[in-house]
């Protein structure tokens, strides 16, 4: 019915997204694992990401402590399944507010900015939703 090599295609094809699945759940528990140890009791943190589908993604971690200053900060970006969290010392000591507004300092890219600006929205939002709901 099928030619051995059409089948021996389809088995290669089917090899290769399994152990592509399974690297990039790898990869994932990894990423959120690393996330969870940079957080510290009376930190907030927050993942951010720049990029498309069809463009080079990269996911930033910001934990910033009490006084919003960041306190870690790491990277992700890489074209594989084996790229990891680097640390990002650029951002470190930058205030919360000031993460991805006006132009970026000279040791972070733009998409690492835009990045860095969504985490501290989402921490932003959190902290601002958290102190209404104290003043009720």
């Amino acid at each position: 019915m099928f030619e051995p090599t059409t089948i021996a295609l389809l088995i290669a094809l089917v090899v290769a997204w399994v152990g592509q699945l399974l690297l990039s759940t790898r990869q994932m528990r990894r990423f959120y694992a690393r996330a969870r140890e940079l957080r510290t009791p009376d930190t907030a943190m927050s993942i951010g990401m720049s990029g498309t589908n069809w463009r080079r993604k990269t996911y930033v971690v910001v934990v910033v402590d009490s006084d919003n200053t960041v306190v870690a900060s790491e990277r992700l970006a890489g074209f594989t399944v084996f790229a990891e969290l680097k640390p990002l010392p650029a951002a470190i000591g930058l205030q919360l507010d000031d993460l991805g507004k006006g132009t970026p300092p000279p040791a972070i890219d733009e998409k690492t900015w835009a990045a860095l600006e969504q985490a501290a929205g989402f921490i932003r939002n959190k902290k601002s939703s958290s102190t209404g709901r104290e003043n009720e």
